[in-house]
């Protein structure tokens, strides 16, 4: 069931999802936790650095070794076309988990060697995804294969996930922000010290208790950050707040979902960056970070805020599908055409067009043209 109210579980999956941040080495037990929860065969998630072609964060569980080394190049080409190609790749939106049968058609799979060779084999029949990165900086997903005798996978449990993917991809979001210092230290103090964008630690109200190199100077003169009192603010917000908001959010990681999550600003000469904060208050291991210490805020570079779907997700925390959903809706699809466009179903399109018109307080799609014709950035 997705969670409506505290979940012990759900609190201690999130929690490992953030040190893994701190402690790659647990990403496994990330994974192999979350496949546990939703009775799934084995998972996998992997992100990796556009630049250099390495992995970022990367772990793989629940797959005996002798099926690893079938998946050669080709093998990999064949999961692609499977998924759609290439393109179609990458129009899933982040955070969405989408189910293979939903996007291809399985009396085609058998014509796959890696179906024959690797997926039937150990029983598999199905897989679910879901796109975590695809920045100009990382792309990568988690994706967990399907056993044939595991029950059908519910809305509940694609809601569930949808909570969690939240979680993952700020995590790998930070993990690509960090990767280049990552190597080169010993604890995440030193990689936060390290990295070239800014770090700023802070308490639950915002003071500042450590800034790195890189942020000092932004704080000194005020851009795209600065301290008023002792606290940090962003120079230009959005939506004014919603720095502050995640930080306190941050203190509870299950309610926090998708705040700080990418908070977009920009520096005087109109450079486009963003905000991402990550909870440190229940960290396990803090890695040298000050037990004082409730969030970390990440600056960093981004591509300018798209309009109007950019905006509207800051504006109404709209989920990327959601976000997607909007855009498609706007050009005039239906709600089938929109489902085959993501590659779900018309219910799930429902399910969020529901949800859509209740951030936006709205009840019709004429409304849905009007306001992104309103849309304006400062």
């Amino acid at each position: 069931m997705p969670p409506d109210g505290p979940d012990a579980e759900l609190v201690d999956l999130i929690g490992g999802i953030y040190d893994a941040v701190i402690e790659p080495q647990r990403w496994p037990d990330v994974c192999d936790a979350l496949r546990h929860r939703l009775e799934f065969k084995n998972a996998e998630i992997a992100t990796i650095n556009v630049r250099t072609g390495a992995a970022v964060v990367s772990a793989v569980v629940g797959i005996p070794a002798q099926y690893l080394s079938v998946r050669s190049p080709e093998r990999i080409r064949e999961v692609m076309e499977m998924w759609g190609g290439e393109g179609r790749l990458a129009e899933y939106p982040l955070e969405e988990p989408v189910l293979l049968s939903d996007v291809s058609d399985r009396a085609q799979w058998s014509r796959f060697e890696y179906m024959r060779l690797f997926a039937m084999p150990q029983g598999l029949v199905d897989s679910v995804a879901i796109p975590l990165a695809r920045d100009g900086r990382t792309i990568g997903s988690i994706a967990f294969g399907i056993h044939s005798s595991r029950r059908t996978v519910s809305p509940d449990d694609m809601s569930w996930l949808r909570v969690i993917a939240a979680h993952l991809r700020r995590a790998v979001q930070i993990s690509g922000i960090l990767d280049d210092a990552t190597a080169a230290a010993d604890t995440f103090s030193a990689v936060l010290d390290a990295t070239n964008s800014g770090v700023v630690i802070v308490d639950r109200d915002g003071r500042i208790l450590h800034a790195n190199a890189a942020a000092q100077p932004m704080l000194v003169i005020g851009d795209p950050i600065r301290e008023v009192g002792g606290r940090l603010q962003l120079r230009e917000e959005l939506v004014p707040g919603q720095l502050i908001a995640a930080i306190r959010g941050a203190t509870d990681e299950a309610a926090l979902g998708r705040r700080g999550l990418g908070i977009p600003t920009r520096r005087l000469d109109g450079s486009a960056l963003t905000a991402t904060v990550m909870p440190l208050e229940r960290r396990t291991s803090r890695g040298g970070v000050s037990a004082r210490a409730a969030a970390a805020v990440l600056i960093a570079t981004s591509a300018p805020l798209e309009l109007p779907a950019g905006a509207l997700s800051v504006l109404y925390d709209l989920t990327p599908a959601e976000v997607r959903v909007f855009e498609l809706v706007v050009e005039g699809n239906s709600n089938v055409a929109v489902a085959k466009a993501l590659g779900v179903s018309p219910s799930t399109v429902k399910t969020h067009m529901h949800r859509m018109f209740e951030k936006l307080g709205v009840r019709t799609r004429v409304a849905l043209f009007r306001i992104a014709q309103s849309i304006k950035l400062p």
